[in-house]
């Protein structure tokens, strides 16, 4: 089993190894991009979430998924290790984010650059818009694929808890996701 079907083996939904591969494939990318957010296209900039406010349907900064979460289990480090994936939900946007250069050998699984310390300085990510978002108190939609998917949240002291509506769209799973903002600089890739 390659890297990428391992991750998707962890994080799946129950019969989704059953599937073609090209089918696990669409399926993950469909459950990455609920974690992503819009964004605008700047140069470095701060990701300082001083708050994890919802004002001008936006998130400030962008949020990671903790490395050590499981689909169902908060993560026991306090969210200190991040995923190389995350999101940004900005201008409306919720967008797909990707670290681009991490050499993090602390990573579960010992999958050495697929995580990266909450407390780095400096990252380059790239950006994939996932669909419309809109934000209210507690709660946010995703119209994705002609499909409005509603997600709750809820802090912590350390992280944020998602979770989907129990009318899921199809490309929705039941995995709840732990996130945290980032609060060093960001560049995007070009």
């Amino acid at each position: 089993m390659d890297k990428s079907s391992e991750k998707l083996a962890e994080i799946s939904p129950i019969g989704i190894n059953d599937r073609p591969g090209a089918m696990r494939c669409w399926l993950m990318s469909r459950l990455c991009f609920l974690l992503a957010f819009g964004a605008v296209h700047l140069p470095a900039m701060p990701a300082q979430a001083t708050g994890f406010g919802t004002a001008d349907n936006q998130w400030p900064g962008i949020w990671f998924i903790c490395e050590f979460a499981q689909r169902q289990r908060a993560p026991d480090d306090a969210c200190q290790m991040f995923d190389d994936e995350g999101f940004q939900l900005a201008d409306g946007r919720l967008s797909y984010l990707r670290i681009t250069q991490s050499d993090e050998t602390a990573c579960r699984g010992e999958k050495k650059g697929q995580c990266f310390r909450r407390d780095r300085k400096d990252i380059t990510v790239t950006k994939t818009n996932r669909g419309r978002l809109t934000l209210r108190e507690n709660q946010f939609d995703v119209k994705f694929l002609g499909c409005t998917q509603t997600f709750y949240f809820a802090d912590t002291e350390h992280y944020r808890e998602m979770w989907p509506d129990e009318d899921r769209c199809f490309w929705a799973s039941k995995r709840r996701f732990y996130i945290a903002p980032f609060d060093g600089n960001f560049s995007f890739a070009e």
